[in-house]
């Protein structure tokens, strides 16, 4: 086992501020790889070598000298029933022969902590990389399994993806610790053991669950993330898939609904199936949407456009009432009916035509999802296919 120098610097750091003697720490091979003595870094010590060897104690004075040493204790430092390393004080052997025990029960269980924290973060490391590999399309199967096994997880069954996204905020941005740390505790109190955080978003694979426990999870999710963000986390959840080949078109989908939920300021239907209109008009390639919504207001100034939006949004909120439409906008109704006939004369389309009015709410629907954006622009995407499959231009050639 090897202990990397600036832990080890670390642990005699903390028990010099408790002891007042120098305190040394060596490898197996004796040689001194951190003290509270500088000067002495990196020399080898026969006594710590000794330690290592025979598991015991090593005392070091006048009569009983060793290359390198000085008077002091070493102490072998004993793990899993393997000396790892030797822990040493520097002083008259009357003094601090005493205090070798402690220190060598205090540094075992720094490295104890230090070894759980590296492991946690290992499986951190590994379950992000097997998570963001379940959403390519085409994958290294053979990495995937190696993944899942080192983790001790069973990918086999049905599984549906999960995506959170803070509207406007690029998560590489805020403490990733914290983030992680939110996003586990809620995982795995639901039994959800593979998830991920990304500079883009949360992802996570959810086993089949039924729709009340999906639902609390859900909810669960959205106040703990939002809380570690400090801002709104939107979510949405691809269909089920039944294997690990197809865990990506969940992602995917999931993608797409998280867009939508943030779009539409709402993440009560936070499903991929349930989002109506969305399913259409995610699916619309860019380009096509982009020269309809052209040819509806051909000629208009974005102002002029934003002016008609305003009136025909509640023109429809009211179910083509004048009057309460008027009301909301606090304008006479004549005034609202100039203003639809305005609408009408200008676009060619007139909202109070059946056969017009859904020209006019696509064409201001696909305009306003457009120019919609959940991530910022100021920071580059990243290069993986699957995370842009819900942007213009991304891997699915729609406005999704």
């Amino acid at each position: 086992m090897t202990i990397d120098p600036a832990t080890a610097q670390t642990i005699v750091d903390n028990l010099k501020d408790v002891i007042e003697y120098n305190i040394n720490f060596f490898d197996t091979e004796g040689t001194m790889v951190a003290s509270t003595d500088a000067s002495r870094i990196g020399s080898f010590h026969g006594a710590a070598r000794q330690a290592a060897v025979d598991g015991q104690t090593v005392a070091v004075d006048r009569r009983h000298p060793y290359k390198g040493a000085q008077d002091g204790v070493n102490v072998p430092v004993v793990l899993n029933d393997a000396v790892v390393a030797v822990i040493g004080i520097t002083g008259p052997v009357n003094r601090v022969r005493a205090l070798g025990g402690i220190i060598e029960r205090m540094t075992g269980l720094m490295l104890c902590a230090n070894m759980e924290q590296i492991a946690r973060f290992n499986r951190r490391i590994m379950t992000s990389n097997l998570v963001n590999l379940l959403t390519l399309e085409h994958k290294d199967n053979e990495l995937m399994n190696a993944l899942a096994l080192a983790l001790d997880l069973d990918l086999s069954g049905p599984r549906l993806a999960l995506v959170g996204r803070a509207p406007g905020v690029r998560l590489e941005r805020l403490n990733q610790d914290r983030l992680y740390e939110k996003l586990c505790k809620t995982c795995l109190s639901f039994g959800v053991p593979l998830f991920a955080v990304s500079p883009r978003d949360f992802r996570i694979y959810a086993p089949q669950m039924g729709q009340a426990e999906l639902d609390d999870f859900v909810a669960a999710l959205r106040q703990a993330l939002a809380g570690a963000v400090g801002s709104q986390v939107v979510l949405g959840a691809g269909t089920i898939q039944a294997d690990p080949d197809q865990y990506w078109r969940s992602y995917r989908q999931a993608c797409i609904a998280a867009r939508w939920a943030g779009f539409t300021d709402n993440d009560q239907r936070y499903r991929y199936e349930q989002m109506g209109a969305g399913l259409l008009i995610t699916s619309m390639p860019t380009e096509q949407c982009l020269a309809f919504v052209e040819q509806v207001f051909a000629g208009l100034e974005p102002d002029r456009i934003e002016q008609f939006d305003r009136v025909f949004s509640a023109y429809t909120r009211h179910n083509g009432s004048i009057t309460h439409a008027a009301q909301e906008l606090f304008i006479h109704k004549n005034t609202m009916q100039n203003r639809l006939d305005a609408l009408a004369r200008e676009t060619g389309y007139n909202p109070r035509h059946l056969s017009d009015y859904p020209i006019l709410a696509a064409a201001f629907e696909l305009r306003k999802y457009l120019a919609y954006k959940d991530i910022p622009d100021e920071s580059a995407e990243l290069s993986d296919r699957p995370e842009t499959a819900d942007q213009p231009g991304g891997t699915i050639d729609s406005v999704s």
